[in-house]
């Protein structure tokens, strides 16, 4: 790829640079026509919008043709040659446009002169947005290194694309306090979801209030054009901000996840609404409440269920303009940054939101210790605990609060005796984690095991590197997706794989494919939230398979970013028997043919393995360990469907025993069919980094544990006494235990032996 196609996509990745110079978002579209025909030489580029009204494509922008014409252009959605590039969602390429038997002309365009054709789709996942069309003088000069730069541009400039349309779309349309805790300290006690310490004021985020839009009673002045004027340059600069502090924390967020806010910032039919109600002699207030309702209303009797979820960047606009405006009367309620968050269910996106803005700590009403949002805020280093006690519902804001979350203890109201105690834990603690970490792992008699990092955010390889992990043993994919507000790009998606295997440098990774469902919901994606049983429905290789071409896509993102990185593994999650593991690996080598077949760099010959986490594989195990390259079993799930227990549901969280004899069994079974074979075998879960199921595990002959990065020294520092044959008898015995209280005694006498 050469200079320019490069330089192009630098420029799309600044797309916040390049929104923020724009008063509105027909500039923002111009804009963007001008960026790409400058930088691949185009003498034409035009941006068409689909009318899902009228099914109908329309010029939206454009630079190089007829200017009067932008918006009077339209055509069905399936003609011409754009049309047919949006209907197929694959690229069209013409030497001579005029001879393609789909090729249309319109009049007062005087496109004519323009033979070189080449039209890439604009699509978010399934949806699709509109086309992005170059177009030269000369015949036959557009080449595949063209054709992979649009679409990497297309792909990028999406989720953009999409908040302008919607935006203009919309535009043919028309507290009682909680009661006060007591001053004395109270103990409550719940389960750690994140590890950590912390000891800051609380706040408390309801989704059911409707006070984003609150106007305080005793409000004594009114607030004019200036005032507003003023509220919105300071929320812009907020969001600017935001998004800078994002890019370093979340890399995988960096590309525009506050486009939509920036979007309806520069919309006049938004902001430029308010301005004109104030103008007219409204309270500013009162016009941001007005208009902001409006379009909650407009976005919430959408059939589109992307468009219904607007709804909240609406929201959150609205409040951030109305807490500018109102400064401290509205800003010291909803600050959170130092302080400890309690609520009753928080999603990725909340997760994401609170981390950015720096909280101290987060407790949580609902929810499992395994659940994902637990396994995110691990990532994020934000102190979580679970508990239900109904004391916490009338915790008053700017209550002290210290979360103990290495044992799960919530102190409200602590004593200077218990911050003194827990400070001075906290001391010793980064005194012991600071003590040399080896590079390898290895018994007392000398065994190597390997001990792999779970990365979920590019934000874990800091800390991996610095602990020596051997290398990725799961990179949970589905994250970048779960804390976004629409499907990464493939663009987005090469960026993030490639950082993450260039941080691994020649240590192998395995790329678990999109794993969605269950506690996993993707809020954009409507189909999720409508079934009953979601752990059970459409989820992990089912979603995958479902729709194939959002798995084709990452595939794709995987093998291009993997191109020299001959360690790259990719494994399906939740395969439940043979017919799945064929028809997904079938789609891998459809989409490698395809790539070889278009040029594309990519890694040809991946490793392609699975998660065992379901029962049903149990009797084929060593048919499908003859076809897998490698197994990685993991606990979480494998234990919640052996045992049929929710393990997000507290009230059976006692249920969840992954030391229950027919999971050792079980786990035993699979080692067994895996060293058979020559079975590449690894383990992830919470058994893996739990120092009292280690043994067991060595004993049935696992030698590579794949756990969060921050338990490496302490597994480094156990598995350095015992030995291998001590790990035998050990597990020998378990496996002839029919109870779990008899296995609980043999561990806890293992245990007892080794030195913390």
């Amino acid at each position: 790829m050469d200079k320019e196609h490069l330089n192009l996509l630098c420029s799309v990745n600044e797309l916040s640079s390049l929104l923020a110079g724009s008063h509105d978002v027909d500039t923002f579209l111009d804009r963007v026509c001008q960026m790409v025909m400058d930088h691949i030489r185009a003498d034409v580029c035009s941006i068409y919008l689909l009318d899902e009204n009228s099914n109908e494509l329309y010029m939206k922008a454009n630079k190089g043709l007829n200017v009067t014409t932008v918006g009077m252009i339209r055509m069905g959605a399936s003609e011409g040659l754009v049309g047919a590039c949006l209907a197929s969602r694959r690229p069209v390429c013409e030497g001579k446009a005029s001879t393609n038997p789909n090729y249309k002309s319109f009049t007062g365009l005087n496109e004519e002169e323009f033979e070189a054709f080449l039209a890439v789709p604009i699509q978010r996942g399934l949806e699709r947005i509109g086309v992005l069309v170059l177009q030269r003088r000369e015949q036959d000069t557009f080449d595949e290194h063209d054709v992979l730069a649009l679409q990497a541009t297309a792909s990028q400039l999406a989720s953009a694309i999409e908040n302008a349309r919607i935006l203009l779309a919309l535009r043919a349309q028309d507290d009682t306090p909680d009661a006060v805790a007591s001053v004395e300290m109270q103990l409550i006690k719940g389960q750690v979801a994140s590890p950590g310490f912390a000891f800051h004021r609380s706040v408390r985020i309801e989704r059911a209030a409707d006070d984003w839009l609150y106007i305080p009673g005793n409000v004594s002045r009114t607030f004019d054009v200036e005032d507003f004027r003023q509220a919105l340059a300071e929320t812009e600069q907020q969001l600017e901000e935001l998004e800078s502090k994002l890019e370093v924390k979340l890399p995988e967020m960096a590309s525009m996840i506050f486009s939509a806010h920036m979007m309806m910032l520069k919309d006049p039919e938004f902001t430029g609404a308010m301005e004109e109600l104030i103008a007219q002699g409204s309270c500013a207030s009162q016009a941001i409440r007005s208009i902001a309702l409006k379009y909650v209303d407009i976005f919430h009797r959408s059939p589109n269920a992307y468009i219904r979820e607007k709804t909240s960047d609406v929201k959150d606009l609205a409040r951030r303009l109305m807490g500018n405006l109102m400064r401290t009367v509205v800003d010291a309620c909803i600050a959170c940054e130092g302080r400890i968050i309690i609520a009753h269910d928080l999603y990725p996106s909340d997760l994401l939101k609170l981390s950015n803005e720096n909280v101290g700590g987060i407790i949580l009403g609902n929810g499992g210790v395994t659940s994902h949002i637990a396994i995110l805020a691990r990532s994020m280093k934000i102190p979580m605990v679970i508990s239900a006690d109904a004391r916490l519902s009338k915790i008053e804001y700017d209550t002290p609060i210290l979360i103990d979350a290495e044992i799960g203890n919530i102190f409200i109201y602590p004593t200077p005796q218990v911050i003194k105690e827990f400070e001075e834990r906290n001391q010793r603690r980064e005194l012991v984690q600071e003590a040399e970490v080896l590079d390898e792992t290895r018994t007392i008699c000398g065994e190597k095991v390997q001990i792999m990092g779970n990365i979920n955010l590019l934000s874990d390889l800091t800390q991996a590197n610095q602990l020596k992990v051997e290398g990725v043993g799961l990179y949970r994919t589905e994250f970048p997706f779960l804390i976004r507000t629409d499907f990464p790009s493939e663009s987005d998606q090469i960026t993030i794989y490639h950082h993450l295997l260039e941080s691994m440098e020649d240590r192998p990774v395995t790329f678990r494919t999109l794993d969605v469902g269950g506690d996993k919901a993707l809020s954009y994606f409507h189909d999720m939230h409508m079934e009953e049983n979601p752990v059970m429905g459409m989820r992990s290789i089912r979603f995958s398979l479902e729709f194939p071409d959002i798995f084709k896509e990452q595939i794709r993102a995987i093998l291009c970013a993997a191109s020299g990185h001959s360690h790259t593994r990719l494994m399906f999650p939740m395969i439940t028997g043979i017919e799945e593991f064929i028809r997904a690996r079938a789609l891998v080598d459809e989409t490698l043919a395809e790539m070889k077949a278009d040029n594309v760099p990519h890694l040809a010959r991946p490793q392609i393995g699975m998660m065992v986490e379901v029962p049903s594989v149990i009797p084929l195990i060593d048919d499908l360990a003859e076809m897998a390259d490698f197994f990685c079993i993991g606990t979480n799930d494998f234990t919640q469907f052996m045992l049929a227990v929710d393990r997000n549901n507290e009230k059976v969280q006692s249920y969840f025993v992954p030391n229950h004899p027919c999971i050792l069994r079980a786990l035993n079974t699979i080692a067994s069919a895996a060293l058979s074979h020559g079975t590449d075998l690894s383990i992830c879960g919470e058994m893996a980094h739990n120092l009292k199921h280690v043994p067991f595990l060595l004993g049935i002959g696992i030698r590579t544990l794949s756990v969060d990065s921050q338990y490496l020294p302490a597994l480094q520092n156990g598995i350095g006494q015992i030995s291998v044959a001590d790990c035998e008898a050990h597990a020998a015995a378990l496996l002839k235990e029919p109870t779990i209280d008899a296995i609980n005694t043999f561990q806890s006498e293992f245990m007892a032996a080794l030195k913390p």
